[in-house]
């Protein structure tokens, strides 16, 4: 019965113990804690001010803007100012959108926003009407060049509120299509 009791509880160790000159990668009951804990010591952290050029409201006017944005891991937040004209329209529009990125151990991530965008229409000659708009982004964080950053981007806002009717105003969907690059 001894013998039996010891033989029982030599098996339990051998099973539970690690024997010190098992490669892990073979016998390792468990997935390394590595793979299920990542190294907060690479994560990715960037801040930048940027300048955009782009398309938007409408695909065939051009854009340019000025901005911030900043990302910590896998969440961030961007602020911009953008200015379009056709010549006898114009618009200056302002958002500030929380970004989602997809993979946050990678630096050239694409991501997921959502966020608020004002703007203001005015012409020539003085007429003019502002929206607040829902604005969702996705885009794409490229790869850095020495020093700079550079993203592409699709905003599309679809405006909830006027102020100052038109008599020709509608509420469309506004896309804006941006290449970013940091300075």
């Amino acid at each position: 019965m001894k013998s039996k009791i010891a033989f029982l509880i030599f098996i339990i160790n051998l099973c539970i113990i690690k024997p010190s000159y098992c490669d892990s990668s073979i016998c390792s009951p468990e997935p390394c804690l590595e793979e299920r804990f990542p190294n907060f010591e690479f994560e990715v952290q960037d801040a930048y001010r940027y300048a955009s050029f782009g398309v938007g409201p409408i695909i065939v006017i051009p854009n340019v803007g000025i901005g911030y944005r900043s990302r910590y891991s896998q969440l961030g937040w961007d602020t911009g100012l953008s200015f379009s004209t056709i010549g006898y329209a114009h618009q200056i529009s302002g958002h500030l959108v929380g970004h989602y990125y997809l993979s946050p151990l990678q630096k050239n991530s694409a991501y997921l926003g959502l966020g608020l965008m004002g703007s203001c229409i005015f012409t020539n000659d003085k007429k003019g009407l502002g929206t607040l708009s829902p604005d969702f982004v996705f885009g794409k964080q490229l790869e850095r060049s020495g020093d700079r950053r550079h993203f592409i981007e699709m905003h599309v806002a679809i405006p909830s509120m006027l102020v100052g009717k038109h008599p020709h105003s509608m509420c469309l969907p506004l896309m804006y299509i941006k290449y970013g690059i940091s300075f």
